[in-house]
């Protein structure tokens, strides 16, 4: 059996044994490992020992309903965007509906369900939760080993490409309505859906673009560009995800242009990378600040509150797949390779990214540094300033 074919979980919750048990039928030809629940509780106690493909949760249960157990599914970090399929004896109560797909549903079935229609739902799900889960274990593998080489990534790249090319393209014609019109409770549904897939197509440009960093031949377009821009552009980029979590997003800026020359498009991968980490390693609330600086450098810094980093880890957090340990935060999902490509491609554009400031507990301070361009007032370029001397170009 291939990795992809290696069984997932099921997380099946249902406080009636005969409801379970029948659940547990339907699903068996699946092939997956049904883990039941008698309670929302119980539930909760699963997810903390191990991830799951999706979850299939009745509403209505006592001591801890449907609606409450999901909200803390919801709350967890690990398990936010877990697919949940809610199962409801009560098809007249509409609030019941609402509140489904306003907690994240990505369906709801009524009893009794036709278990074809249940057993096609979870195996899609099932199929996407099987190839994140590959895409994992293939990095896992290269860290551990070290020997994860430029073949390997472009390959892995590749030939992930397709499949989930294909995947997104059906999701598109789905809810645009090509095969048919498309309900509310649908559309929400394949919006988790497409959310998962953008995720992996995340984890495959992030394997072709480390690739390429290594083979040298990653293109680039130097233009002039205001860096001010840049981080305006990656705060409005990050304010939905700060919306989800409540976090504080701060913006400080001059007000004269801070003029660099470099390619746009990888800087605002550099600063989305950063502000992306900041608010997904953080405790509590999270707050985070971009600030922009210009003079015979420019300047731009991103600072959080979150869990940060130890000393002797400072160099090794812009090693590829290196992932930071934390004992107080859930896993979190990506590759390892974000702060890899932020240095790299800082570097090609004759700058560099590092970490000024860090202490565990108290949050870290990053710094993109990047020769400033010339001065429109005499038409010199600013001279490098002496942390570029020697740095790779």
């Amino acid at each position: 059996m291939n990795e992809r074919q290696r069984p997932v979980s099921i997380l099946l919750v249902d406080d009636e044994p005969a409801n379970l048990a029948a659940l547990e039928v339907v699903l068996a030809p699946l092939g997956q490992r049904l883990v039941t629940a008698g309670s929302g509780r119980e539930a909760l106690r699963h997810l903390l020992r191990e991830d799951f493909a999706v979850i299939v949760l009745d509403v209505r249960m006592p001591d801890m309903d449907g609606f409450e157990t999901a909200e803390l599914i919801r709350s967890r970090p690990a398990s936010r965007i877990t697919p949940i399929i809610f199962v409801t004896a009560f098809p007249e109560a509409e609030h019941d509906l609402e509140r489904a797909y306003r907690i994240g549903a990505v369906d709801v079935l009524f009893k009794p369900f036709v278990p074809e229609s249940l057993r096609s739902k979870v195996s899609v799900l099932v199929d996407l939760h099987q190839k994140q889960r590959s895409i994992a274990e293939l990095l896992a593998k290269a860290q551990e080993s070290n020997r994860a080489k430029s073949e390997f990534l472009n390959l892995a790249a590749h030939e992930l490409r397709t499949p989930l090319a294909v995947i997104v393209g059906y999701l598109s014609m789905l809810a645009d309505g090509t095969f048919g019109e498309v309900s509310p409770e649908l559309r929400q549904a394949f919006e988790i859906l497409t959310e998962k897939s953008e995720e992996l197509n995340r984890i495959v440009d992030d394997l072709l673009t480390a690739s390429r960093l290594e083979s040298g031949v990653l293109p680039r377009r130097l233009v002039e560009c205001d860096l001010r821009e840049i981080a305006r552009r990656a705060v409005r980029t990050a304010r939905p995800q700060a919306e989800l979590l409540s976090a504080e997003l701060h913006l400080d800026v001059p007000e004269q242009p801070v003029m660099v020359r470099a390619d746009p498009t990888y800087l605002a991968r550099i600063v989305d990378n950063l502000v992306t980490n900041a608010l997904a390693y953080s405790q509590g609330q999270p707050w985070v600040r971009i600030t922009v600086r210009g003079g015979e450098e420019a300047v731009l810094t991103v600072e959080d509150h979150g869990i940060g980093i130890p000393r002797e880890m400072r160099e090794q957090v812009f090693e590829r797949f290196v992932r930071l340990p934390s004992a107080e935060l859930s896993p979190q999902p990506g590759t390892g390779l974000g702060l890899y490509i932020s240095r790299e491609l800082a570097r090609r554009q004759g700058g560099d990214l590092q970490v000024v400031d860090s202490e565990p507990g108290r949050g870290s301070t990053l710094a993109l540094r990047l020769p400033a361009a010339a001065d429109p007032a005499n038409g010199r370029q600013h001279r490098r300033p002496p942390w570029f001397a020697g740095g790779r170009g």
